[in-house]
């Protein structure tokens, strides 16, 4: 099995035959889905759907992520290392809760076909909340399960990591309606958003704990601000002396920030403690 394979899978109601229509176009909207995750998480991956296998009570549609070595020399070293660890993260992004926050003992449990330490489900944590709040996989996961409620013959729908791997995780069609956000159209209208930006930025203030705690950094030109470190793989290594850095006074950094944000009187504005550091990209880790 390739690196790369996925494939979304379909149960069916014993004796009952899919609408190809129904999930001809559901499959389009997780394959779109998936691409507007993986340019997030592996940016330089190509996603190409490969085949369709039937049979009597499911369905399977398989995808390849094209991990090319000249396309891997580009990415981060974080993700080229841990290639399925992103790939499932790249999955599971298409089927995050409407609301919550996604982990990997939501969607695994303690399943141990899948044999992943607990760094490896940290890891995936990480690379998930990379994804959390795009408009694009939002829109397209929604229309996916928007669409499978269309076909009552389709009795669930999940993704497996290959041609003939049972489905990691599955979910049933009578949650169809909440992921496909029906219970989502008050968060519609409420005025508050959250931006993921990724900035270069010198470390004013750190705190020399592995706890989550404000650090104070400052872009180049611009005033400093507070942010709660919350990567705990980085913590964890600065714990070890694992960072790649000497102590010293302006330490240049990259951080990925998660900024809640609510709009008072027509203007955006970041809620208080709403800022948070969600990955570490530089200093590097040994």
């Amino acid at each position: 099995m390739s690196d790369g394979h996925l494939s979304l899978y379909f149960t069916l109601k014993e004796g009952e035959k899919a609408d190809l229509e129904v999930v001809a176009a559901a499959a389009i909207q997780w394959v779109e889905a998936l691409r507007a995750a993986a340019r997030e998480i592996v940016p330089e991956a190509q996603i190409k759907v490969e085949l369709v296998d039937a049979q009597e009570s499911s369905l399977r549609f398989n995808t390849v992520l094209d991990w090319a070595e000249e396309q891997l020399a580009r990415i981060e070293e974080g993700t080229g290392k841990h290639r399925r660890l992103a790939k499932l993260a790249i999955a599971l992004a298409v089927f995050v809760p409407v609301t919550g926050y996604p982990t990997y003992e939501f969607y695994f449990g303690d399943q141990p076909t899948l044999s992943l330490s607990e760094e490896d489900r940290l890891r995936i944590d990480g690379f998930l909340e990379r994804t959390r709040n795009l408009p694009e996989v939002e829109e397209k996961r929604r229309k996916m399960f928007r669409t499978l409620e269309r076909d009552p013959s389709i009795s669930g729908v999940g993704v497996a990591e290959g041609r003939k791997d049972p489905p990691a995780v599955l979910v049933p069609s009578k949650e169809f309606a909440e992921r496909g956000g029906l219970w989502a159209i008050q968060d519609d209208v409420v005025d508050k958003r959250t931006l993921w930006p990724v900035l270069d930025v010198a470390l004013i203030g750190p705190v020399l704990l592995n706890k989550p705690r404000a650090w104070t950094f400052q872009p180049e030109g611009l005033p400093e601000f507070k942010a709660m470190m919350k990567d705990k793989r980085f913590l964890a290594a600065l714990d070890e002396s694992h960072v790649r850095e000497q102590l010293r006074t302006g330490i240049p950094m990259t951080i990925r920030l998660k900024v809640d944000e609510i709009k008072e009187n027509g203007v955006w504005t970041v809620k208080r403690g709403g800022r948070s550091v969600v990955e570490v990209i530089s200093p590097r880790i040994d």
